[in-house]
């Protein structure tokens, strides 16, 4: 096959700190090529390098044997090299049809000839098997809806290569099948696609070859087909990771420290739990399942209509996150980018805000006090940055993590929900997370994972919990943990109820 991209001795720094050195890279007509590393490895560098996001200062890109010099997106979407982005870069207020065409709307009289864009756009969504409605707002989509729109946009533009960075972050099983069907149409078609992701299972499932870079370096290229997911992941990380089952949970399971009976409201019905102390229990299911529901009902975030949650044995009564953070719960959100932390903000005041809310009349609130306890986070989690006062914007997706559970860890909880505990993150800073939570069990912390990455609840969790439709449909212990058990009674379980 063809090279449409070749990279050669592609370097790049950022404020005198060198984050790529000397890469060579290249993609073929028709495959898929994955882009594999830590948070920081310098993946979305090299492909904004491609995509003209950044410059380049060192090396040379050639796209179909036509050396580029330094271009912008716009004159790169035009040589055929479109980045689909993490996070989306469509105008929510705007018309699919409008947003497919920014920027080059065919006019007639002068005026923007909508029946054209219309149709047109409607016509590239069919090539991609598409039945959106061109003058829906894109606020109206749902985010794979979204997503499509983009690769007919990339489409609209003639594109050789398209750029997909972590496609998959917040679809749904289904949407992430459908992605891939039309992943494999396009490349049937003779596109090049760069599929950046931390999730080896789609690397396996969906790429030719894999491409690792590790601190800036390019350490190796693969054929998929010739590498396991752990081989992978150890050419990531530079070392062997772990991915063993957890072992049983072994301290006293009559010891409950948390007891949720019969809850019902929202999507929930009659759902029922406990948990021992020092036990990592995972909650496990499909998209809509409830399960971060159901924390959040516990955490005090949202009102059920029926149950009872007790403490200890003791009935409680939850009625805001200030009442659960001073009854001894932390809750490390799914979001940790909007709900999680506050951005703008320093690593110290992101570390120190639920502490704030637990010891609000006490006298450890002094700026010294507080930078204290931030560098010593620091030091615990091995938060990789310039010090406390650094924003968290400026800090990869583990780190941003670390600083997420520093928050909760300064409160010292005896219940510690996590949900999502590493998504978007590398398999590096996840491994340091998993070993975060470990140690957290065996100091006698209840820990509840929600987590929608089997190989994650089986690696850490003790017990797994699985949902369905607002319901509780199976309690896994022992050797009864495994993936095929546990989409068993995520999905077959409620089918044949049907």
């Amino acid at each position: 096959m063809e090279n449409l991209v070749e990279m050669r001795g592609i370097s790049k720094s950022f404020f005198g700190v060198e984050v790529l050195h000397e890469v060579d890279f290249d993609v073929r007509a028709g495959e898929v090529i994955a882009l594999c590393g830590e948070n920081g490895a310098g993946k979305s560098t090299l492909v904004k390098i491609l995509a003209a996001v950044y410059t380049r200062e060192k090396g040379t890109v050639t796209v179909q044997g036509k050396t580029m010099p330094h271009m912008t997106p716009l004159q790169m979407h035009h040589e055929g090299v479109s980045m689909i982005h993490q996070e989306l870069q469509l105008i929510e207020n705007m018309t699919v049809a409008q947003n497919i065409f920014l920027t080059r709307e065919p006019k007639k009289f002068g005026i923007i000839d909508y029946p054209r864009i219309n149709r047109e756009a409607k016509e590239f969504l069919e090539r991609l098997g598409q039945h959106i409605d061109p003058t829906t707002k894109v606020s109206e989509l749902k985010i794979a809806q979204k997503q499509m729109v983009e690769i007919a946009k990339a489409i609209s533009f003639d594109a050789k290569v398209i750029i997909m960075d972590e496609p998959t972050a917040v679809l749904t099983i289904v949407e992430t099948e459908l992605l891939f069907d039309l992943i494999k149409n396009l490349t049937e078609r003779g596109i090049g696609i760069i599929y950046v992701s931390h999730r080896l299972s789609e690397v396996k499932q969906i790429a030719n070859r894999v491409v690792v870079l590790r601190d800036g370096y390019h350490v190796a290229t693969k054929d998929v087909s010739d590498v396991t997911e752990k081989e992978i992941a150890s050419l990531m990380v530079g070392r062997d990771v772990d991915d063993s089952i957890a072992d049983d949970f072994e301290g006293d399971m009559d010891d409950i420290v948390l007891e949720v009976k019969n809850i019902t409201g929202d999507i929930l019905e009659d759902v029922s739990f406990s948990v021992a102390k020092g036990e990592i229990i995972g909650f496990s299911g499909l998209v809509g399942a409830g399960r971060s529901e159901l924390m959040e009902m516990i955490f005090g975030l949202r009102k059920f209509r029926s149950g009872d949650v007790l403490l200890h044995g003791m009935p409680t009564t939850i009625k805001s996150a200030r009442t659960a953070i001073r009854a001894g719960f932390g809750f490390a959100t799914e979001d940790r980018k909007g709900s999680g932390l506050m951005q703008e903000r320093s690593i110290s005041e992101n570390s120190d805000f639920a502490f704030r809310v637990k010891y609000k009349d006490s006298g450890f609130l002094a700026p010294k006090s507080v930078r204290s306890r931030a560098e010593k986070m620091i030091s615990d989690l091995r938060v990789v940055c310039r010090g406390s006062n650094q924003l968290v914007k400026y800090l990869s997706g583990g780190n941003q993590q670390k600083v997420v559970l520093s928050k909760w860890l300064l409160t010292d909880p005896d219940i510690f929900i996590i949900d999502e505990p590493t998504r978007g993150i590398d398999v590096g800073a996840r491994q340091e997370i998993y070993n975060i939570i470990r140690k957290l069990g065996k100091d006698g912390k209840t820990i509840i994972i929600v987590s929608s990455d089997l190989t994650e609840v089986l690696s850490i969790c003790q017990r797994v919990v699985v949902m369905h439709e607002g319901k509780v449909t199976g309690v896994l212990t022992g050797v009864e943990r495994t993936e095929d058990n546990i989409m068993h009674h995520a999905v077959n379980v409620m089918q044949k109820e049907a």
